[in-house]
Parts: structure tokens; C-alpha cells; sequence
């Protein structure tokens, strides 16, 4: 019989991904399918600091349309930033190339990016 206590805590394990080897190439290639994804990580690397959800949702939904950010439509970027939040930027975060902080509302670029990025400029 197993020991029930054998994981004392009620917390679930997240599987961690700090290391560019985490994210291997096919991997890679699925995050970067995605042509909103690939302007999620250019965004925030153009930026080179954490962005705010609503604020990365404005960008990318700019870069969408190929306009500037006071040219997207109000609902344009909500939806934009619906995706986001359910979609995309879950995944990158499973896959730990950027991290979300709920509090905060931020989105940046982890150090498992540099495993992506050779695959960014492939695909761009």
C-alpha cells in the first residue's frame, strides 16, 4: 500500500524551466507556429522590460493590423487581449520562454528565450 503522505504538500508541482534546454527544437517550433506568439517575444524584446498585459495586447494587436497604437480599434485590442491571457501567453509561460506575474499583470521574457530565438529569426 502506498503512503498517502507521501507528498506533503497540497500544491501542485510545476515543472520548472529556467534552463535554454528546456525548450527543445519541436518544441520551439510550436510555441513560434503561432504568428501572435512570435509578436508576443518580439514586442518584449523590443522593449527590454516587462510589459503589461493590456499594453502587449495593444502592441500586438497594432503590429497586427500594421498601424500604430492609437490606430487599433478599442475592441481590437480587448480581443487581442482575451488571447492573450487564455491563450498565448499560458503557453509561452508553460513552456517557460516568458513568465506572467499575476499581480502585477506583467509579461517578460525568461532566460529560456535564448532557446527560441534562433528559431524566431528563422520563422520571421
Amino acid at each position: 500500500m502506498a503512503d498517502s503522505k507521501s507528498n506533503e504538500s497540497s500544491t501542485p508541482v510545476r515543472r520548472s524551466r529556467t534552463t535554454p534546454e528546456a525548450v527543445s527544437p519541436g518544441e520551439a517550433f510550436d510555441l513560434l507556429a503561432s504568428q501572435r506568439r512570435r509578436y508576443v517575444l518580439d514586442c518584449l524584446r523590443e522593449r527590454g522590460a516587462p510589459m503589461t498585459l493590456a499594453g502587449l495586447a495593444d502592441e500586438v494587436a497594432a503590429r497586427e493590423r500594421d498601424v500604430s497604437v492609437p490606430d487599433v480599434p478599442a475592441e481590437e485590442g480587448e480581443r487581442v487581449h482575451v488571447s492573450l491571457y487564455h491563450s498565448h501567453v499560458p503557453k509561452l509561460a508553460n513552456a517557460g520562454v516568458v513568465e506572467y506575474d499575476r499581480e502585477r499583470d506583467t509579461v517578460t521574457l525568461s532566460a529560456a528565450r535564448e532557446h527560441v530565438e534562433p528559431y524566431l529569426e528563422l520563422v520571421a
